[in-house]
């Protein structure tokens, strides 16, 4: 397995499993995505095309991550066109929850997110419950609200934080230690930080990392160690610790997403690979002692490798041999 192939694994996987997610509709086979805040369309699914992420900032509210939008109708009625809208949580038409598995429907109302029709291509709300209605989180079985919203924070007067808020002509849809130089994470109980009125956010447990270690079929010192490090709330410390011949920490990972990390080692098996995630000073680590069997691969193969040329030699001497025959 080379290291292109499987850097192309860990970056379509990347988003499966952060806060993020893309809509995506099974009997299209298509993801929706944000054009514009006029213009909600579906597109072939696409991990790393920021235009079709989407996340919940509340227990009803999702938000598109390119624009700062949330997802709304124009009207609460029957093939009303959906777009995107300044977040209200006092909106009736930006007001969501699941139904039946893989409906999303306004709260209140017989209405569902729908795919659109042959005339109209921008997705609208429709009462109808067919397939056309029905998603889930692209990449997964679940329903959109399995990576929905968790209160994260609140101020001394027991207020939650409002997503998303404005700070310093930025606009976060998660808490954040910008602007403080301890590090702790923060956010506006309000839509607007102008206005002075925030809150320290809840300490995030770091969750348990996955490790996988790849071998390189064409350089036996080589392996790539993949870390795939959970849902991440903030910024958080990622790095690789290897024990063996020679003992050392990587802290530099090339990471595709917020939590997917891949390390290139060169190292001499037996050896100790254990990946280390760090946030808020929670720390959680899983370790994998790899030995290389590859040797005993790599002699199969070259055997396998050389009988087919032996065998190919074989067959292209007789072929010679036969059309000389018949020629004369």
């Amino acid at each position: 397995m080379n290291l292109l192939y499987v850097l192309s694994l860990v970056f379509w996987s990347a988003f499966n499993s952060t806060s993020s997610f893309l809509i995506y509709n099974e009997d299209h086979n298509k993801c929706v995505y944000a054009a514009s805040a006029t213009v909600v369309l579906t597109a072939p699914c696409d991990a790393s095309f920021t235009a079709q992420h989407f996340q919940w900032i509340s227990s009803s509210r999702i938000i598109s991550l390119t624009f700062s939008l949330c997802l709304g109708a124009e009207k609460i009625e029957d093939r009303s066109k959906v777009i995107l809208l300044p977040c209200n949580e006092s909106n009736p038409g930006q007001t969501w929850e699941c139904k039946d598995e893989t409906l999303l429907v306004l709260k209140g109302h017989p209405l569902h997110l729908n795919y659109g029709n042959n005339d109209k291509k921008n997705m609208m709300l429709f009462n109808g419950t067919g397939v056309w209605s029905r998603w889930r989180i692209y990449g997964t079985d679940k329903n959109l609200c399995s990576r929905g919203y968790q209160e994260m924070a609140s101020n001394p007067n027991g207020k939650p934080c409002y997503f998303p808020f404005k700070f310093d002509g930025h606009v976060y849809a998660e808490c954040t230690v910008d602007g403080r130089s301890d590090g702790l994470l923060w956010c506006s109980t309000e839509n607007d930080y102008e206005k002075e009125q925030w809150g320290f956010c809840h300490p995030i447990n770091a969750p348990v990392p996955s490790i996988t270690v790849y071998e390189q079929m064409q350089d036996r010192e080589h392996v790539i160690v993949m870390c795939s490090f959970g849902w991440r709330f903030t910024k958080s410390s990622f790095q690789l610790s290897v024990e063996g011949e020679h003992n050392y920490t990587l802290k530099n990972p090339l990471c595709y997403s917020n939590e997917k990390c891949v390390f290139d080692v060169k190292v001499s098996p037996p050896v100790s690979f254990t990946c280390v995630h760090e946030i808020n000073s929670a720390v959680n680590r899983q370790s994998e002692t790899y030995t290389d069997h590859h040797e005993e691969g790599v002699s199969l193969f070259y055997i396998c490798y050389s009988s087919c040329i032996a065998i190919a030699l074989v067959i292209m001497t007789v072929a010679v041999i036969v059309t000389t025959i018949r020629s004369k």
